[in-house]
């Protein structure tokens, strides 16, 4: 009878999730290495303007915010997600769509890969995602600046008595001030 590794290393994975946790990070760390991933950006990449001041030798545009970068703020993103990792049967297939070559690859900059990733983490717009990472960071602030903030723009002191309003509010001003 075959055991699986999580049950032969009770130490090792505490569970089937632990070990396919573990297993999808080796997985990606075949990707950050991978010759076509590398060959395909560098491949994206341009020389800079005459005009250029910075010190990039390679440029690259963002698939996003169409913004140029330098290389080494670029990543590889796949356009469709590769997929999930929590079985012997996704991982095989995991592994395949990672790797996969065929036109499935954008550059992308660092913030809009991370804007990108979440959005497909909670089912949000790209536009969406983008405003809720900008709430996020904004209330990571000491909530008397928060407040300030927000009477400021005419909210009242006795409305933002909890974290949920405070939050609110700063969404909705910052959804303003993006589309206003």
């Amino acid at each position: 009878m075959n055991k699986e590794p999580w049950d032969l290393f009770p130490g090792l994975w505490k569970s089937k999730s632990a070990f396919f946790t573990y297993l999808r990070g080796q997985i990606r760390l075949t990707w950050s290495r991978f010759p076509a991933k590398i060959t395909w950006k560098n491949s994206k990449l341009v020389a800079p303007p005459q005009d250029y001041k910075g010190r990039a030798k390679k440029l690259g545009q963002c698939s996003y915010c169409n913004e140029m970068f330098a290389a080494s703020s670029l990543e590889v993103d796949h356009i469709e997600q590769a997929g999930t990792c929590n079985s012997w049967e996704t991982a095989a297939q995991f592994l395949r769509n990672l790797l996969d070559c065929n036109d499935n690859w954008c550059l992308a900059c660092k913030p809009c890969h991370k804007i990108k990733s979440y959005s497909e983490k909670t089912g949000l717009s790209f536009e969406d995602a983008k405003l809720q990472k900008k709430v996020i960071e904004f209330m990571k602030q000491n909530t008397k600046v928060i407040v300030e903030f927000c009477q400021k723009s005419g909210y009242n002191e006795r409305s933002l008595t909890n974290k949920a309003s405070r939050q609110a509010a700063v969404e909705t001003i910052l959804k303003g001030q993006i589309h206003g």
